[in-house]
């Protein structure tokens, strides 16, 4: 999900969430189970997959358990730390974790293309999209804690938007911040007094994992801060600074929503210092790793800094015949805009070529509806090409389930289902100062476990084969 500074995206429809979280051994699932979640009848190179792991420089973590039906958890690794959850959240569109505010329990969608950690003031405002008060229930949003229990910011103020529309205001402060076994006492966070949110009536606000340099701070009197923006470290890179996650390295891997699952199921696991080992997941033997990119914004007098998780992607392949990359050109730099990791988008939105080149290859070919977002919309029952996508010079397929997405909660068979991949508006598409570039959300995200090591700037893939 991503604020209207760092990208002007279309991170829109993150109104459904699913949360990461944490259970027993993955040697403990039931074989019902192992078989949903792609354990049986794939074999593993255990051998392989720990070998390429190590040459990567990415650590193993102990401890990972498996994410049961039973939505008790899959407890994930860390390096040094403890345990975390995964669970799924109304139709398993986004992802979200319990964390823990000073004794009591939160959850709260995760997004690694933003970095504030806010949650809702119990007397919060809720606005429509006009401004217009409305009743708080239509924000369909969780309370979150009464105060701040180490104190307030009294300078600064929280404010956020995002690209579908939806907005946060509100105030910073401090409290102690748990999860999975880490505690950063005195960590900053924001409590939102006045919003305009999508919610999925289970969550209680949201917690980002990208950059200090995209917190969301302002000064109340920016002349006396000569017009500069406050930064500061978000939970997990205040548990890295505090050496309570080492490697400075974190792991997500998500799972396909199952027809069964409600809100609150499992849908994932979250690992903290490094990746599960390779026993415990269906690895498919394809890992690469491609260096994150720093933002540019030399036409704003804005320096180089690390903001989201950007990276260059190689091409992409459609039923066996390979096609170059195809990303707006920025006009201050020169560079191909940049590919975006991130959690807190349902779908992967590409330069319309890209998506043309997807779509025209279903049989049959499926019809644009301007009228519904100018997107593609295949029957269920179609033919579905063969998609994946060239990082770091190794292709990553894609499940046919994530290109083309139907109802997990309905039997669909001829109506009409979602194609996983979205074009920009053409707006977005064209060269620019910041064109938006590529945005690769979650359906891209189930088919790869991604290693955000934010020591060495990198981004490792491991490809995984969810049944």
């Amino acid at each position: 999900m991503h604020n209207l500074f760092s990208h002007s995206s279309l991170s829109a429809l993150t109104l459904l969430a699913t949360l990461v979280s944490a259970s027993s051994s993955l040697e403990d699932v039931s074989q019902p189970e192992r078989a949903r979640r792609g354990l049986l009848d794939f074999e593993i190179d255990i051998d392989l997959n720990t070998r390429l792991i190590a040459e990567l420089g990415i650590a193993i973590t102990g401890n990972v358990l498996p994410l049961t039906s039973s939505g008790i958890t899959l407890d994930v690794g860390f390096g040094r730390g403890g345990h975390g959850l995964v669970e799924n959240v109304s139709a398993g569109r986004s992802y979200a974790i319990t964390i823990n505010i000073d004794g009591s329990d939160y959850d709260v969608i995760l997004d690694t293309a933003s970095s504030d950690l806010w949650l809702t003031k119990h007397d919060f405002v809720c606005e429509d999209v006009n401004g217009t008060v409305i009743e708080q229930k239509e924000c369909y949003i969780g309370p979150g804690p009464p105060g701040f229990s180490e104190g307030s910011i009294d300078d600064q103020i929280f404010t956020i938007g995002y690209a579908d529309g939806e907005f946060a205001s509100g105030g910073y402060g401090f409290g102690t911040v748990s999860y999975g076994g880490v505690t950063v006492p005195k960590q900053q966070y924001a409590l939102v007094d006045t919003l305009h949110w999508f919610g999925d009536g289970f969550t209680s606000g949201l917690i980002g994992f990208g950059f200090p340099s995209i917190t969301a701070g302002v000064y109340k009197d920016p002349k006396s801060h000569n017009h500069t923006s406050p930064m500061y470290n978000p939970w997990i890179f205040s548990a890295i600074e505090n050496g309570d996650v080492v490697p400075g390295q974190f792991t997500i891997g998500l799972y396909r929503r199952g027809k069964n699952d409600t809100n609150g199921s499992p849908g994932g696991f979250l690992s903290l210092g490094g990746t599960p080992a390779p026993a415990n997941l269906p690895y498919t033997g394809v890992w690469a790793s491609t260096p994150i990119i720093q933002s540019q914004f030399p036409h704003y007098n804005i320096s180089p800094r690390y903001s989201t998780y950007d990276f260059q992607v190689d091409g992409f392949t459609v039923n066996g015949e390979f096609m170059q990359w195809v990303a707006p050109i920025q006009n201050d730099t020169g560079l191909t805009a940049p590919s975006t990791l991130d959690t807190g988008t349902t779908f992967t939105y590409l330069h319309s070529k890209v998506v043309d080149a997807i779509a025209q290859a279903f049989d049959p070919v499926p019809d644009r509806y301007p009228e519904v977002f100018n997107q593609y919309y295949p029957f269920c029952n179609s033919t579905v090409p063969e998609v994946s996508f060239r990082i770091g010079g190794q292709d990553f397929a894609v499940n046919p389930r994530d290109v083309l997405i139907g109802d997990a909660e309905s039997n669909v068979s001829n109506g009409f289902c979602t194609l996983g991949f979205w074009s920009r508006p053409a707006e977005q598409e064209a060269d620019g100062y910041l064109p938006s570039g590529p945005l690769f959300g979650a359906n891209f995200m189930r088919n790869v476990v991604a290693v955000h090591d934010v020591e060495r700037y990198q981004l490792t893939f491991g490809g995984v084969h969810w049944d």
